[in-house]
């Protein structure tokens, strides 16, 4: 199961080959703000492995002020069906989205546990949804936790997720920003590299519940400071591959899978 950072030599062919395999590929990947659909579009199509993906899980997606977000634009550019929400009210650029291929149903916004960060809080939630794939649903939710907090926490805010998860068969897909910093956090500002690591006890806790991932722990998805901040949790499905592909117009680049059904 190889973890790269870029697949050279993965061509067309895969792709060709996957529709004939029950086989899925999904991306998560922070937009970071990025308010134009088609500097979005030209860097997917631009990459095999984002070009090729089935599944999208973007966060802090811009919109809506009398306009379509840049999720529904960049799956309108690729003839893909989009489900976009935001955090609250008048708040336009912390929304998530997810965009597929393949129909989309059994929608659903689920509030994540709030917490007072002193500065920048924001309202936490997760997007859930059912997409309709050729070989069967798959139910997938897109999540963004917060930043200065602790491995506990980060755990209790994702829990609600976990546990609609819980309500579902079949295969599933969790993915997108957990904030996994790896940090101890003092008073919500100050960050000590000691104590739990993030990563180690997200990815505990969700294999207690089924969930496995084919990506290791220290990649590079949050390029300013090279931390592993991204993810993609997979349950009822066999991870063949995965990598971290990097992108040009956020400070995260993006996570791949693609497992078989």
């Amino acid at each position: 199961m190889p973890i790269v950072e870029v697949q050279d030599d993965y061509t067309m062919s895969n792709t060709l080959a996957a529709l004939d395999a029950r086989r899925l590929s999904a991306v998560s990947l922070n937009l970071a703000k990025e308010s134009d659909s088609n500097t979005v579009v030209k860097v997917i199509r631009q990459s095999p492995q984002l070009r090729d993906a089935d599944l999208y899980l973007f966060q802090e997606v811009g919109g809506r002020k009398r306009r379509q977000s840049v999720a529904e634009e960049i799956a309108r550019k690729l003839g893909h069906h989009a489900y976009f929400d935001t955090s609250r009210a008048n708040v336009y650029h912390q929304g998530l989205a997810i965009v597929s291929r393949y129909p989309i149903t059994d929608r659903c916004s689920i509030p994540l546990k709030p917490c007072n960060l002193l500065f920048n809080s924001r309202h936490r939630f997760a997007l859930g949804a059912t997409v309709r794939t050729l070989w069967g649903d798959v139910r997938v939710w897109n999540v963004h936790l917060d930043t200065r907090i602790n491995a506990k926490e980060r755990i209790q805010q994702l829990q609600p997720v976990v546990e609609e998860a819980g309500r579902h068969g079949g295969p599933q897909v969790i993915g997108g920003d957990f904030n996994t910093n790896n940090m101890y956090w003092i008073g919500r500002v100050l960050p000590l590299p000691v104590g739990s690591r993030h990563s180690s006890e997200v990815r505990r806790h969700m294999k207690l519940h089924g969930f496995e991932t084919p990506l290791r722990d220290g990649l590079n998805t949050f390029t300013p400071l090279r931390r592993h901040l991204d993810w993609l949790f997979l349950r009822g499905m066999n991870a063949l591959e995965a990598a971290v592909v990097p992108v040009v117009f956020s400070d995260h680049n993006a996570v791949w899978v693609r497992a078989e059904l």
